[in-house]
């Protein structure tokens, strides 16, 4: 039995999607895994949750000890919180890969038991740089599908209504609603995986909104939206998360905005991309 401990110095730094990841490719190559989230953070009940809705991934559902993890059977990837893993991999007897930004600290692991890190988030001018450092497995660039927020994310920080759709789209750019409808749909349609902010009132924007690659419609101001918009997204586009917010446009925007990068893994979407990512990297694993 392996036990791979997937660890970081440092929060948001990428650890929940490379355990997903490495666990979704381990079972790609049909050997069983199980992947779980180790207990001791507040993040754990979220990523654990997030594990289980996973296509394709064996998950445990609910977070784990140390000890619940070495109950486990087969070979396991572990999630742990950030910070030192030392005394885990003693436990365990676990194998660590390490996963961080280009800056991040050093983990605390026992340096034999270090099978090599994953760096995320690296800017294009520093690729080349980064895979050169001694112990990197694969570097990850810069990506605007893993840096994007998703609905969730997008819902709390405006403590938004949500009217139609569901929480775990993620979203590549944020824009905001033209003054007119007739220039609306061909300056949506060169975006993908957009979430497009615009006032509640603004009907012949959404409906030109909703012909193109929209994954969250915003609509700020508080008000109630026209009711041909809903029938609409309900008949047309049930793929659309619909979001009512009672900021104005500008302060929607900038607080979607600051979410880029910083939002947690919790969807489909991002595991495909970093799978992709890392499959590109030629990342290999021997369990």
């Amino acid at each position: 039995m392996t036990t791979i401990i997937i660890a970081s110095s440092e929060p948001k730094a990428g650890r929940s999607l490379i355990a997903a990841a490495v666990a979704y490719r381990i079972g790609r190559e049909g050997k069983p895994v199980t992947l779980a989230r180790l207990a001791g953070d507040e993040g754990a009940a979220a990523d654990a949750a997030t594990f289980a809705r996973l296509e394709g991934i064996v998950s445990t559902g609910v977070p784990v000890t140390a000890d619940d993890a070495a109950k486990l059977t087969g070979d396991s990837i572990l999630e742990a919180p950030a910070g030192s893993v030392a005394t885990l991999v003693a436990a365990l007897n676990a194998r660590v890969l390490i996963v961080g930004r280009v800056a991040s600290p050093v983990v605390d692991a026992p340096p034999a038991a270090v099978i090599g890190s994953v760096v995320t988030g690296v800017p294009s001018a520093e690729m080349a740089l980064v895979n050169q450092r001694a112990g990197v497995l694969a570097a990850l660039p810069e990506d605007p599908t893993l840096a994007g927020p998703s609905v969730a994310d997008i819902v709390a920080a405006l403590d938004a209504r949500r009217l139609a759709g569901e929480d775990d789209a993620t979203i590549d750019r944020v824009m905001i609603g033209t003054v007119s409808s007739d220039a609306a749909t061909p300056y949506f349609a060169n975006r993908a995986r957009t979430c497009i902010v615009t006032r509640f009132d603004k009907t012949d924007i959404q409906l030109a909104a909703l012909q193109t690659d929209l994954h969250c419609l915003v609509l700020t101001g508080g008000g109630e939206p026209s009711p041909y918009l809903l029938d609409r997204v309900a008949g047309h586009r049930p793929d659309v998360a619909l979001l009512l917010a009672e900021q104005d446009t500008v302060v929607s925007v900038r607080a979607i905005e600051g979410l880029f990068g910083t939002s947690r893994f919790d969807g489909e979407g991002k595991l495909l991309r970093a799978v992709e990512l890392l499959d590109t990297a030629e990342l290999k694993l021997d369990l």
